[in-house]
């Protein structure tokens, strides 16, 4: 059995793994958004620009990011459920430790870097 304050130090290590997780989550996700959008863009090339100002991005512009985007997402899904499931699994681990120890200090909010 843990002592509080080594409880603590192990959750502070626990936070510092969790937040490592959900930021390769979020880069991941990050990139495939995109790898979308940059091959949207280069499917559907655009005859002229007007003006730097002007909206470029149509509708049809919009579909075909999706459509590539559904297409990417089927491709990572093993490594995007694998991440999802880890972050699942710390989360309670965290919880669970923090009620069999009694740790009432607010948990820190994940924010991407």
């Amino acid at each position: 059995m843990m002592s509080h304050p080594e409880a603590c130090t192990a959750l502070t290590r626990m936070e510092a793994r969790l937040r490592e997780t959900r930021h390769n989550l979020f880069e991941l996700e990050r990139s495939l958004r995109d790898r979308a959008e940059e091959e949207a863009i280069h499917s559907r090339p655009k005859a002229h620009r007007y003006n730097r100002r002007t909206y470029n991005w149509t509708g049809k512009d919009e579909e075909a990011y999706r459509q590539v985007l559904d297409r990417l997402t089927d491709d990572a899904s093993a490594d995007l459920d694998r991440l999802k499931r880890k972050v699942e699994r710390q989360d309670a681990g965290i919880e669970a430790l923090r009620r069999k120890y009694m740790v009432n200090a607010k948990r820190p909010t994940f924010t991407p870097l």
